[in-house]
């Protein structure tokens, strides 16, 4: 790592276990400090000499004396404060991937189904228990909605910029998750309405991070709900941020055929999503929440040919945050 201040979880996350689990049990204890010192008083109740050996053996480039290990140190004082729930979540996703990559990782290409049913990973995407707004199904939701709010925040100043969406658009956002997306993307776009559409559970998880002028939560099911009622009328966009990836190829095509149905005269569709696996790139442990969903990130054909005989025009921008990416645009005519 060097002194440039353009630091973020490339930069941080260590590539290999010992490093995951130090920064994990740091991260718990308060390290690195609000002021992103990265040393515990001897006074702190905290203070643990034996961990910090283990730091300074296996995150050198977070605990040394030098400019970029001090930068390294200010972005997670920053993304502690800011988002505690999430970074907790994304250490927790992190040490299960690579647990699940070390016991079942010959299954992953070869079986998904059965790696599926044996991993950890997958147990805590329990999308059953976000269909009330209960205290234990929020409770329930609550990890996963944490987990992938946090990737989003990342993920998206790389990928604002290459959203086109035109000013007072209204703007649909199935599997929205919790508005993290839609927050980055409203100061840009000034629609005149970005409505997340996603669980109930997980619309409540939304509401809790607070009002945002412009956004709107609808809870229910984009499966069976009629999208334009869910918007409110006919949407100018309708927008999948990570989202289509979950679905067998089927049930995906079968929701951009309700997004088509439901698009406004001269609307557009718009999916991103990260592109097909193509191996362990980033030298980081996200490679190793990257592989444990390998079978099911595709190519961008795969969604041009869904929409194919749908009256759109497509076009498609990649690019590369923890892996490739792209930005599908179809837009009716």
């Amino acid at each position: 790592m060097t002194g440039n201040q353009n630091i973020g979880w490339a930069e941080v996350l260590p590539g290999h276990i010992p490093g995951v689990q130090v920064l994990d049990r740091l991260l718990a204890k308060g390290w690195p400090g609000p002021d992103g010192a990265g040393r515990f008083l001897i006074s702190d109740p905290n203070a643990d000499p034996g961990l910090m050996a283990e730091a300074a053996l296996f995150l050198p480039h977070l605990t040394g004396a030098d400019a970029g290990a001090a930068a390294g140190r200010a972005f997670l004082a920053a993304e502690m404060a800011a988002d505690a729930d999430g970074v907790t979540a994304r250490l927790a996703f992190l040490r299960s991937a690579i647990r699940d990559v070390a016991l079942y990782g010959d299954l992953i290409l070869s079986d998904p189904e059965a790696f599926m049913e044996r991993a950890e990973t997958f147990t805590l995407f329990d999308y059953s228990q976000a269909r009330d707004t209960s205290a234990a199904a929020v409770a329930a939701t609550k990890p996963w909605v944490d987990y992938v709010s946090t990737l989003t925040r990342a993920e998206a100043p790389a990928l604002v910029p290459l959203i086109d969406i035109p000013t007072e658009s209204l703007v649909l956002e199935p599997g929205g998750n919790s508005g993290a997306f839609a927050r980055a993307l409203i100061p840009v776009i000034r629609p005149l309405l970005h409505v997340v559409f996603d669980l109930p559970a997980v619309c409540a998880l939304g509401e809790q991070r607070g009002a945002v002028p412009g956004l709107t939560f609808a809870p229910g099911d984009m499966r069976r709900d009629d999208w334009r009622g869910v918007a409110g009328g006919a949407p100018d966009v309708v927008l999948f941020k990570s989202v289509l990836h979950d679905w067998p190829l089927d049930d995906a095509a079968d929701i951009l055929a309700r997004a088509r149905a439901a698009l406004a005269p001269g609307g557009r569709i718009i999916i991103a999503e990260r592109g097909r696996f193509a191996g362990m790139t980033s030298g980081t442990a996200m490679d190793y929440a990257n592989l444990v969903f390998a079978p099911f990130y595709r190519d961008p054909q795969t969604y041009i040919d869904m929409l194919a005989g749908m009256g759109l025009s497509i076009t498609v921008t990649e690019t590369h945050i923890d892996c490739g990416w792209f930005v599908l645009t179809a837009r009716a005519a």
